[in-house]
């Protein structure tokens, strides 16, 4: 079989991808939840965790010379919810209060969307392990192809539903719920999600790429077939004048 009639391979490494996520998330979450599972406050697991995200922000930062989307996402989430640590009430308004948290994780990702380029795209470059040349190629794909485009469109889209979705079904069940249950439910809800995500993503992501490039290759060779066909007519064209003079 000829080269281009090869079946197209996705860039993205799953292990790349999951070595990626646990620098730029996992570090920070990890953090927060190891200061938790110690018997830690609120405040103190939620500054670790801001710290650690804002470490690994700066590193980034001085070693590509670039302010990372995402590890600037991570870093703005858990400065968020150190905030929100600073508001008191009941248990079970302190309960509500991580709903907030997480809507709000929704939503800077969906924010994203009506902004230049969606989250996941900036961070799938990262995590995908692109060299220059093959960013520089994602980057030409993404001014040239609507189909590229709307798989980053769809996969950030379907996280900040998932976020929003967690933070409205944590509502009913603070109050459904007793306290103990909810707050044991309530730590594992958003670790259990952010899995859940990523395994969907790293499911659907490869799977939908190959099938973009192949669109883009089909569309492609309709273009220059179309292009042939176009120029057949005027060469036809000149052959008769020549044969009739």
């Amino acid at each position: 079989m000829g080269g281009d009639e090869r079946r197209p391979r996705s860039p993205v490494r799953p292990a790349r991808v999951l070595g990626g996520v646990f620098l730029d998330a996992g570090l920070s979450v990890s953090a927060y939840l190891v200061f938790r599972w110690a018997g830690a406050g609120d405040y103190l697991a939620l500054l670790a965790g801001t710290v650690v995200a804002g470490l690994r922000l700066g590193w980034v930062l001085l070693r590509t010379r670039r302010l990372d989307a995402f590890a600037l996402f991570m870093t703005a989430t858990f400065a968020v919810g150190l905030g929100l640590s600073f508001v008191t009430g009941d248990a079970r308004f302190l309960l509500l209060k991580e709903s907030v948290g997480t809507a709000v994780t929704g939503l800077l990702f969906l924010l994203t969307c009506l902004l230049r380029r969606p989250l996941l795209y900036a961070a799938s470059k990262r995590f995908a392990g692109l060299d220059a040349a093959e960013s520089t190629a994602w980057d030409e794909r993404w001014r040239a192809s609507p189909h590229f485009r709307r798989l980053f469109y769809r996969t950030t889209i379907v996280w900040g539903l998932g976020f929003v979705a967690e933070a409205v079904l944590r509502v009913p069940l603070v109050f459904l719920l007793p306290i103990p249950v909810m707050a044991t439910v309530g730590s594992l809800g958003t670790p259990v999600l952010i899995v859940g995500l990523l395994g969907w993503t790293l499911w659907y992501g490869p799977r939908r790429e190959l099938r973009v490039q192949e669109i883009e290759r089909a569309e492609s060779a309709g273009a220059a077939g179309t292009d042939r066909e176009n120029a057949l007519p005027a060469g036809t064209e000149a052959r008769d004048r020549t044969t009739s003079g």
